[in-house]
Formats: C-alpha cells, sequence, structure tokens
C-alpha cells in the first residue's frame, strides 16, 4: 500500500500528566503470557514512565518495548512503545476474539492487520515498517522495530 494508506492504520495513544506508581495487571492465555514473559521486549512490571525513561536514554530511532496498558482493558492489555526522533509513541495492542487475535492501534480502522499473538506482531514489525502518526501535526513517519529495549 501506499505511504498515506499505511498513515492511517495506527494513531499513537494520547499522552497523560499522571502515572501509575505501580505496573497494572492483564491476563491473557496462560501459552500468550508465558511466551511474552522470555521476550528481550518485554516490560511486563514496569509503568509507562519508567519505559518512556528507558527508550529515550536509548536514543536510538527504532528503540521498543510492550508494556501493561496504563489503563488496562480486557480489550486493550497491552502497549507498544516505540521511540522515533526523540518522541515515545505509545499505540495499544488490542485483544480480539477471546486472545486468538492482535491488532494495533485504536478501533475502528478498516483493513487492519491481525495477528496470531504480540510475538507475531513485533516479529513483523522488525521487518516490516510500521507507520507512527504525530497526534499534533498528523504526520505520517515509518519505522522498524530495531532495538528491543527493557527498562
Amino acid at each position: 500500500p501506499s505511504q498515506p494508506q499505511l498513515c492511517n492504520l495506527l494513531l499513537p495513544a494520547g499522552r497523560r500528566s499522571s502515572f501509575s506508581s505501580r505496573a497494572p495487571t492483564w491476563s491473557t492465555s496462560t501459552a500468550e503470557d508465558g511466551s511474552l514473559l522470555g521476550q528481550p521486549w518485554y516490560s511486563g512490571n514496569c509503568d509507562r514512565h519508567a519505559v518512556e525513561s528507558a527508550l529515550l536514554q536509548v536514543q536510538k530511532d527504532g528503540a521498543y518495548t510492550v508494556r501493561p496498558s496504563s489503563e488496562p482493558h480486557s480489550s486493550q492489555p497491552l502497549t507498544l512503545a516505540v521511540l522515533l526522533h526523540g518522541r515515545v509513541f505509545n499505540i495499544p495492542i488490542r485483544q480480539l476474539d477471546g486472545g486468538r487475535h492482535y491488532a494495533l492501534g485504536r478501533q475502528g480502522r478498516n483493513n487492519e492487520e491481525l495477528f496470531p499473538s504480540v510475538v507475531a506482531m513485533v516479529q513483523h514489525y522488525t521487518q516490516h515498517p510500521l507507520p507512527l502518526v504525530d497526534r499534533y501535526s498528523h504526520r505520517c513517519q515509518l519505522t522498524c522495530l530495531l532495538f528491543p529495549t527493557k527498562p
């Protein structure tokens, strides 16, 4: 697809001024939870502030981690955090069909890409560009997930 179509797929999560003092908990299937725990990019016990600080310290475009969402909903249990040009983009990871599929970004988009697991999603975007949209300028930028990061 052309770049404008790609950019319509994802929007970063909005910023919040307060941070949780502890990481939220969430539940998925035991198999999915086990597959995340061993990943070099999964920050299971870190909150948004710790993750953003770690990514900003790395200072490499394409640095990323997956963390529990700040306000976990059963349909959006995780967030993909990606560093690009000195900014951290927080993108919700949605759980669909009772955990049988996962998708990035907010609900309501057409032609979204579905993945059988969070691991498969991350692996896909290590090899294919991920469109990131600046919520202020609406400018689209592309990056691959290049540097797995844990706080």
